[in-house]
C-alpha cells in the first residue's frame, strides 16, 4: 500500500512539475523576437510577435511594412521537446516547430511539419533574438 501512494505522489509531483515548466515557457516566448536573416536582406527587418492570448503577428519592414495575424499553441510531450503550433499565416510559415533554444536572449525554431501534418519539404530553421 506505500508504494501505491509513493507512486501517486511521485506522479503527482511531475505532473505539476511538467505543467509548471510549460507556463514558464509560455512567459519566455511572449513578447517581440527579431529574425536572424543569414544572407543580406536590404534593410529587412522581420519580426515575430507572440501575445498572451495566444495570438500571434508577422510584421516584414521594407520600404512597406506587412502584418499578418494569426493563432500559436505550445504543447509538450512528457519526454519530448516542447513543440510551437503556429497558425493561420501561410503555408510558408505554417506548421509546427520544434523549440531548440528558448532563453531570455534567443528562440531558436525548426519546422518538423507543415500545417497539413505532412513533414516531406517541413524543414525550415529560424534564429530570432529577443527585442524591445
Amino acid at each position: 500500500m506505500n508504494r501505491y501512494l509513493l507512486f501517486i505522489a511521485l506522479l503527482i509531483n511531475f505532473s505539476l512539475f511538467f505543467f509548471s515548466c510549460q507556463k514558464k515557457k509560455e512567459e519566455k516566448i511572449t513578447g517581440n523576437w527579431q529574425y536572424i536573416y543569414l544572407t543580406n536582406t536590404n534593410n529587412t527587418i522581420q519580426n515575430w510577435t507572440f501575445i498572451d492570448n495566444n495570438k500571434f503577428i508577422k510584421t516584414i519592414k521594407t520600404d512597406t511594412i506587412i502584418s499578418d495575424t494569426a493563432d500559436w499553441k505550445l504543447t509538450a510531450d512528457a519526454l519530448s521537446a516542447t513543440k510551437l503550433k503556429i497558425t493561420g499565416i501561410n503555408e510558408w510559415t505554417d506548421g509546427t516547430y520544434e523549440i531548440l533554444t528558448l532563453n531570455k536572449k534567443y528562440l531558436i525554431i525548426q519546422r518538423i511539419s507543415l500545417s497539413s501534418g505532412s513533414s516531406d519539404g517541413a524543414f525550415n530553421r529560424m534564429e530570432f533574438v529577443k527585442s524591445n
